[in-house]
């Protein structure tokens, strides 16, 4: 994307104006925003380092939402009430135009993040900081969200309908692969710049997830078998009223666009247990008759959204040993595990089937059906259709390289 002049954080003011003299001459220095060069100061990098986080839970949950969605984890239908986005639709179909507002939105605030936190990193590199751990935790953020950001580009965008990747900073299309490896590049580096071991788990988590989705498995396995473990805290995206938990804004009790696949409600009547991990709402369409599931995992507008369990870790070393990827564990131990954590009674085998149907359950709205439904060559729409979300027209039509 091109550079721009930006202002971090505006909020909007609202100012009444009692006549057009009163509005020409008598307004107020501004007072909710913050102009670049005024960020330059190290008393100014929590407030840097809180934007980038923002806009992070803001970008991450809108782009999971329709992840969900062209996935076979969501449906849309017009006999939901407020269900009435037809872009939602046509991402449910996985015929998606390149004007795609609601793929629009999320792909401009990725970039927007994106841009914050290799931003944040440059400013550090300008500044004399004496508090060595306020740098520490900028350089953190700076380049754990950078890399998370690639992460996403190279797990959810594409230039075709199987091709996935997107262009940096109006450069060249940069392939999945390519992308996930600049994606690992700023995660270690970030693990340069934290000491807490919890924190370093987590990390090791999400490269871990970066080299599986590459299928990598050999890498995944070494960083996997370093990550999170049994009661390590979720690594989260935070919300408040102010800003709402987009699967609740837009797939469960503050707006239903998308209700959830019947087959979640079947394996909570195979095994009540699986209500423990498979959060579900009912709603009644429009018909007065049929019955429909929204996600409850998200139940208010501030709910914390899900990015990196230690079950997440766990179920990762179970698929990577039932890849032959030897050290990464007991692959029916390990699910077990998992399962145990929710009261859910142990399994007797695993497979790689069976391990597919435990991840469609455990990582219930967290966006990573999608890329599952790919590794697993487990596609459910058609030939021809988006198993990406397509980079949009304003990338298009702005960038030359593409």
């Amino acid at each position: 994307m091109k550079f721009i002049k930006i202002y971090l954080l505006i909020f909007t003011s609202i100012f009444v104006f009692s006549s057009c003299k009163d509005y020409v001459s008598n307004v107020d220095p501004l007072i909710s925003q913050v102009k670049d060069e005024d960020l330059t100061t190290p008393s100014q990098l929590p407030f840097l380092i809180k934007g980038v986080k923002t806009r992070f839970a803001n970008a991450t949950e809108r782009l999971y939402v329709i992840a969900d969605g062209l996935s076979d984890e969501f449906f849309f239908s017009q006999n939901v009430p407020n269900a009435t986005f037809p872009t939602f639709r046509d991402i449910d179909k996985g015929i998606i135009s390149l004007d795609n507002n609601s793929v629009r939105g999320p792909y401009t605030a990725m970039g927007q993040y994106r841009f914050l936190a290799d931003n944040l990193v440059e400013r550090v590199g300008k500044m004399t900081i004496g508090d060595a751990s306020l740098k520490n935790d900028a350089l953190f953020t700076g380049y754990f969200y950078g890399g998370y950001a690639r992460f996403q580009y190279a797990t959810y965008m594409g230039l075709t309908e199987t091709q996935g990747g997107s262009p940096i900073d109006g450069g060249p299309f940069i392939a999945s692969a390519k992308m996930y490896d600049l994606a690992i590049g700023k995660f270690k580096e970030a693990l340069k710049y934290t000491t807490n071991p919890a924190t370093i788990r987590m990390v090791n988590s999400v490269i871990a997830r970066s080299y599986l989705f590459k299928e990598d498995f050999a890498n995944a396995v070494t960083f996997a078998k370093l990550g999170m473990v049994n009661g390590d805290p979720a690594f989260t995206a935070l919300h408040n009223v102010q800003q709402s938990n987009y699967y609740w804004t837009q797939a469960g009790r503050g707006r239903t666009q998308y209700v959830v696949a019947y087959r979640f409600k079947d394996y909570v009547d195979a095994d009540p247990n699986e209500a423990n991990r498979i959060k579900l709402f009912t709603i009644l369409g429009n018909d007065g008759t049929t019955i429909y599931y929204m996600q409850g995992k998200y139940p208010d507008r501030e709910s914390p959204g899900i990015m990196m369990t230690w079950q997440e870790n766990s179920l990762m070393l179970a698929e990577l040993s039932l890849r032959g990827q030897g050290g990464a564990g007991d692959a029916l131990t390990l699910v077990n595990e998992v399962r145990a954590s929710h009261s859910i009674a142990p399994l007797a085998s695993v497979t790689l089937d069976i391990l597919y149907v435990e991840r469609d359950k455990e990582l219930f709205v967290t966006a990573n059906r999608l890329p599952d439904e790919r590794r697993f060559n487990k596609w459910h729409l058609g030939a021809g259709t988006w198993q990406y979300l397509p980079i949009t027209n304003d990338e298009r039509n702005s960038n030359p390289n593409l």
